[in-house]
């Protein structure tokens, strides 16, 4: 009788631990904050400091309201662009699923900013709601073609100085093998 207390008693000892252990490590997974996968909206902040203040005229509500729209589509577009990556590394075994329950909330977050924005919008103007968000897109792409043509402004720039010095190098060498050959 002694003989089988003793293992079943170690037994259930380890049954306990183990049962504890995966209860306590499940609520403390359950109790991890989710990590924001954007920083804060300032646009989004913006409006609604507007919004609490009292005689703003309606056209600035209006234009802050477009860019916190905007940052809308920016974010939407990252997402659109990192979730195949994303969706494959998990596949892989690369990325824990944290990462992606963080992104899903990202997305649901993106969503419902999305359907705020349009609610918004409605009560500025009947039918803005439907249009906010391309003119908001058109926004965006107008914004990134500056940014693309003043890179391109900067290397063209940086390209003609480099000629220029390359012209000057070249120059000078032709000067000083002419100083040579009058030596001789």
């Amino acid at each position: 009788m002694s003989s089988l207390l003793l293992p079943t008693v170690y037994l259930g000892g380890c049954i306990a631990a183990m049962s504890t252990f995966s209860y306590v490590y499940r609520r403390v997974q359950d109790r991890q904050t989710v990590e924001p996968w954007f920083e804060v909206n300032q646009a989004k902040e913006q409006y609604i400091a507007l919004l609490n203040q009292d005689d703003v005229p309606e056209h600035h509500l209006e234009s802050a309201l477009l860019r916190r729209a905007m940052e809308c589509v920016r974010r939407l577009l990252v997402l659109q662009q990192e979730k195949p990556a994303l969706n494959e590394l998990l596949r892989n075994g690369h990325i824990g699923e944290d990462v992606w329950r963080d992104f899903e909330v990202a997305e649901r977050d993106i969503r419902q900013e999305v359907q705020i924005i349009a609610a918004e919008a409605a009560t500025f103007k009947t039918g803005w709601n439907k249009t906010i968000f391309q003119t908001a897109s058109q926004m965006v792409e107008a914004e990134k073609q500056k940014v693309a043509q003043a890179q391109m402004a900067e290397i063209k720039e940086r390209e003609q100085k480099r000629q220029a010095m390359e012209q000057l190098q070249h120059e000078q060498q032709q000067q000083l093998e002419t100083k040579k050959e009058q030596r001789l």
